[in-house]
């Protein structure tokens, strides 16, 4: 699997043959850059989607105090989160989904508030071992990368389009292959008009 320093060449060489690195420490402007901008831009692209190797499950501690805006429970925010996706249905997957929300409480930390008392949160994680990054997500991290990188390495916007326009498409083909990884269960449930006459 790809390393960062790997990631990183990679993302340079769509810019050209003359941009390159032999180490993230190295004192160079393209390492400078990435090093700019390398976690944000992972963190953004874990963000936007619950790609498999980065979703997990997490039954929080409560926590005591005033539970903001009427909520009746409050919970740890887990450290490693990105973005919390949603309440696990105790009742299964065909069931709608169960309210919460996240917010600051009075002393200022953030936290899940939802009227569920021992609630599960699936949540996509702050992954920071690109050893675990799906080959497909590299491609698309690097593209987009080299969109983030064209300006400040080379000035050329036309380049940096056309990198957008290249991570837009890797990103959107990771996604895809992503979502076609596992087996979703059928749920065979009565049309509404057959339920409402029961």
């Amino acid at each position: 699997m790809a390393s960062e320093a790997q990631i990183a060449k990679l993302a340079l060489q769509h810019l050209g043959d003359r941009y390159d690195i032999t180490s993230l420490d190295e004192a160079s402007p393209e390492a400078e850059q990435v090093n700019l901008i390398f976690e944000d831009v992972r963190d953004a692209m874990l963000r936007s989607h619950p790609w498999k190797f980065a979703v997990k499950q997490t039954s929080p501690s409560t926590l005591v105090g005033t539970v903001p805006n009427q909520w009746d429970y409050m919970f740890v925010y887990p450290s490693d989160a990105l973005k919390v996706l949603n309440i696990v249905n105790p009742f299964g997957r065909a069931e709608k989904p169960i309210k919460f929300d996240v917010m600051l409480n009075s002393t200022g930390t953030k936290v899940l508030v939802c009227d569920l008392e021992e609630p599960e949160f699936r949540y996509i994680s702050k992954v920071t071992d690109t050893g675990m990054f799906d080959p497909a997500f590299v491609i698309a991290f690097a593209y987009r990368l080299a969109e983030n990188l064209a300006i400040p390495l080379t000035g050329d916007t036309a380049l940096r389009d056309r990198m957008r326009a290249l991570a837009d498409a890797e990103t959107s083909a990771a996604m895809r292959e992503n979502a076609n990884e596992g087996v979703e269960e059928e749920i065979f449930r009565d049309p509404d008009w057959i339920t409402a006459r029961a």
